[in-house]
Formats: structure tokens, C-alpha cells, sequence
């Protein structure tokens, strides 16, 4: 196993990484592909020294005493204040890794940036942003408050927020499920055939835009807000409940949406033909 204490900034090219683990507090992370062997940088390093760990190909970043699976629970900000002067570490994590590479990365609150990832991420933060390029694995995305923009990316995407926003522009996803209570849910995106969205807000607003040839089976439920549609579908009301349901398009093998609010507003918006992918405004 090789091995780095890193306390001041350090460049290191790696061969045979297999698969990412980052674990740090404030700073950024920036994931970038390469054809080339895998590259680590850390730069901007205050605190506590980062420990590096190359072990039958998985490329570990992390802090020596943050190192067991309980670390995301110390991202609550009652706990992670309190703990180790964690509010004086940061440090800039910049790596160039082959696409397909699977990337695990959990941040207090230093922002994550990844682009060009095929393999399964799996990205996670209490306050930092996230932003994802032309991804097209399968992609897992939790956050606290920190907010998160996707763009282009196909393959599945699961997002779960208590009140960070996702907003999501153009791409193709086979799988879209996202949840949260108080964040937005802002998505124009084609589904690819048969593919599943499934959208769930306590209070934040939902607005999801699709193609105008969208072949779909819809249901969309709110129980206390305005619910509308650009396509027409079926509405039935009924006390502290509104259900907008039917099927969309012609296709023969039909995608599946399903949005449910409890008192965030919601619209299913059309996206005419040529028109560019762009997040919508809200609902």
C-alpha cells in the first residue's frame, strides 16, 4: 500500500486506480477525465494534514481521524461545528481519472465539480454545491442544503435533498428520482424510452419540462398547491387532494412520471421542437 500524509500542496501521478474514495471538509474537489495515467493535486491546504492511501487500485483522500463510514453523520452542523476545529480544515482536491472510474466523494462543505464520469458515483455534501457535467453512469447525489446542477448527463440520477435545489438541463435519463422538503425540483430533460421519473416535495416547488413528443404515462399529485400541465390530462379534485393523470405522446414503449407535492407548487411543462434544453424558472 502506498501512502502520503500530504500538509502542504502536492502533485502525484498514479497508476492502476480502479475506483475514488474522497472524504473532506471545506475547500473543493474537482474531478476531471484523462486517457492518461490518474493524477492527485492538493493545493490550499489549511488544517490538519490529508492522509492519501493507494490500495489495489482504490485512491483514498481523507482525514487520519475521519476515516470510518460514520463520517457523513458528523456532516449534521450541530455536530461537525463542534468537532476537532473541523471549521480551519480545507484543501483543494483537483484529480483527473479515467471516465470510467467509480468516484465516492462526501464533503462537509467544499463544493464538488465532476465531469465526464461513466462509472457509478456517488456524491455527498451538507452545504457545498454540486455541479455534475455529462455524466453518464449511475449517479447517486444527497445533500443537505447544498445545491446541485446537472447538465447533460444520461444514465440514472437519484437526488436527495432536505432543502438544496437540483436543477437539471438537457441530457437523456433512463431513471430520474428525486426527493426533498423544502428545495426546488427543476428538470428539462428528454426520458429515454420506458424510462421512470419520480419527483417528491413536501413544500419546495417541482417544474419539470419535457419534449413536446414525449410518449409517457403521467400522474402528478398535490395535496394543498396548484398543480398544472401544458399537456392535457386528466384532473380530479377532491378535498386536500388534486391528481392530474393520463398518457402523453404515442409512443409504444411509454416512460413513466410520477410527481407528488404536498404544498409546493408543480407543473409538467412542454418543451417545443428544436427549442434548447434550459432549467425552467419554478413552477
Amino acid at each position: 500500500m502506498a501512502r502520503w500524509t500530504i500538509d502542504r500542496p502536492m502533485t502525484q501521478t498514479l497508476d492502476g486506480i480502479v475506483a475514488l474514495r474522497v472524504r473532506i471538509i471545506g475547500g473543493h474537489v474537482n474531478i476531471l477525465p484523462t486517457d492518461d495515467p490518474a493524477t492527485f493535486e492538493v493545493t490550499d491546504i489549511v488544517g490538519d494534514p490529508l492522509l492519501v492511501t493507494q490500495e489495489a487500485g482504490i485512491l483514498t483522500i481523507q482525514y487520519e481521524d475521519l476515516t470510518g463510514p460514520g463520517f457523513l453523520d458528523r456532516l449534521r452542523p450541530m455536530q461537525l461545528s463542534a468537532y476537532k476545529r473541523v471549521q480551519h480544515r480545507r484543501a483543494t482536491v483537483n484529480l483527473r481519472l479515467p471516465h470510467d472510474c467509480p468516484v465516492e466523494v462526501t464533503t462537509a462543505t467544499a463544493p464538488i465539480v465532476a465531469a465526464g464520469i461513466s462509472a457509478r458515483s456517488q456524491l455527498r455534501t451538507a452545504s457545498g454545491e454540486i455541479t455534475l457535467d455529462e455524466a453518464s453512469g449511475e449517479t447517486e447525489i444527497a445533500t443537505v442544503s447544498g445545491n446541485t446542477a446537472v447538465r447533460g448527463a444520461s444514465g440514472n440520477l437519484k437526488f436527495n435533498s432536505v432543502s438544496g435545489q437540483l436543477a437539471v438541463a438537457g441530457g437523456r435519463l433512463s431513471a430520474l428520482s428525486a426527493k426533498t422538503v423544502s428545495g426546488q425540483l427543476l428538470a428539462d430533460t428528454d426520458i429515454a424510452p420506458a424510462g421512470r421519473v419520480r419527483l417528491n416535495s413536501v413544500s419546495g416547488e417541482i417544474a419539470l419540462r419535457v419534449p413536446a413528443d414525449t410518449s409517457a404515462t403521467v400522474e402528478l399529485r398535490t395535496s394543498t398547491s396548484p398543480v398544472n400541465s401544458d399537456f392535457g390530462l386528466d384532473r380530479r379534485s377532491a378535498p386536500a387532494r388534486t391528481i392530474l393523470s393520463g398518457k402523453i405522446g404515442s409512443g409504444v414503449d411509454p416512460a413513466s412520471i410520477t410527481v407528488n407535492s404536498a404544498s409546493g407548487r408543480t407543473a409538467l411543462l412542454r418543451r417545443a421542437p428544436e427549442a434548447p434544453a434550459a432549467i425552467p424558472e419554478g413552477a
